[in-house]
């Protein structure tokens, strides 16, 4: 049963990761990616080791490859950009 939840939790993990590039602006001009931004800079990045975290501790099978797969591409877009937020716009 414990199990279960893990993998439920990390799937809510990829979703808070993915959703703000997947919504890039909600009716009523709510920007949901300046909002997680807003919070906390590195809140996406924490969603997506704890999403592999828990998908390694959840259930067996195609459904750990599944959301260990996903959550470490959607951690991977997300390193790379933060890699260029912080050194690609300097000016030389």
């Amino acid at each position: 049963m414990l199990k279960k939840i893990y993998s439920i939790l990390s799937a809510i993990c990829f979703a808070l990761m993915i959703l703000p590039f997947a919504l890039p602006s909600s009716p009523g001009s709510f920007d949901l990616l300046v909002f997680i931004m807003e919070i906390n800079f590195y809140l996406p990045l924490i969603f997506g080791v704890a999403g592999i975290v828990l998908g390694l501790l959840g259930l067996k099978g195609n459904v750990r490859l599944y959301l260990v797969s996903f959550n470490a591409c959607g951690l991977g877009i997300y390193l790379f950009l933060t890699f260029v937020a912080i050194f690609g716009f300097k000016e030389p």
